[in-house]
């Protein structure tokens, strides 16, 4: 909130006109004693006694001159803050770039953990993705079963499935957010990152949806459901298809 400027500032601008009218005028005067002197010197050596009737001429000369000057050193001043506008703003895109960089390298690092890859193999390799005329209470109920199954080795910790889907979703929801509040992320990087990313988007979306309305969490993931729907969308606008999962490859 801006606070209203006090009284008290009043006096002070007062004072700084005053100021400033008064040194306006000292100069002027100066301005014009310099002007006689300088004339009467000058014309010392051409007329003696002055000629008094051309000092309107030298008036104007020595006027023109300080004009020259004056806008010689506007345009040099005018030249000196644009290089320097100019190399402030490649210092400014040079750290943004870098700045662009190292997100990509921590997102990147991320993303293809050898862990984050198991995951989504496991995700690839599980769950259906939903048709259109698929029931979703019937295929939740399934692919929940799906995940939640327990195998002896899991013992005390979570399902297999359960943190294969835990961990994708949440390395989706980080690099949504940070693409949402950090990272402006263009077309190189999507397409870089898209592919693998509406592949698990597609089979756990209408899943993240299901339980978003079954816990009454409106803020379920939604930032790697943003990022999901993001990918997708940059895809059917490029007419890229979806990628196809097959077992025993790369």
């Amino acid at each position: 909130m801006k606070t209203k400027p006090s009284r008290d500032q009043n006096p002070h601008l007062r004072r700084n006109l005053i100021l400033i009218l008064s040194a306006s005028i000292v100069i002027v005067v100066a301005g014009f004693f310099v002007i006689m002197v300088l004339y009467k010197i000058f014309f010392h050596h051409v007329s003696n006694p002055p000629d008094w009737s051309l000092l309107g001429d030298f008036t104007s000369v020595v006027s023109i001159s300080l004009l020259i000057g004056g806008l010689t050193f506007a345009l040099v001043e005018y030249i000196g803050k644009e290089n320097a506008k100019h190399r402030a703003n490649l210092a400014e895109e040079r750290e943004k770039n870098k700045l662009s960089y190292d997100m990509y390298k921590a997102i990147n690092e991320k993303f293809t953990a050898a862990e984050q890859e198991a995951a989504r193999r496991w995700i690839f390799q599980n769950i259906q993705i939903k048709q259109e005329n698929d029931n979703i209470d019937a295929w939740y109920e399934q692919t929940n079963a799906r995940i939640m199954a327990r195998k002896k080795k899991d013992n005390e910790k979570l399902p297999e499935g359960q943190a294969c889907v835990k961990m994708s979703l949440n390395c989706l929801d980080y690099i949504g957010f940070i693409s949402e509040h950090y990272w402006k992320i263009e077309g190189d990087s999507l397409n870089w990152i898209s592919g693998p990313v509406v592949k698990v988007w597609n089979r756990l979306g209408p899943y993240v949806e299901q339980v978003r309305t079954l816990r009454k969490a409106k803020d379920y993931y939604i930032s790697a459901e943003a990022f999901g729907k993001l990918c997708i969308h940059w895809r059917k606008e490029k007419g890229l298809p979806d990628e196809e999962f097959v077992s025993n490859t790369l």
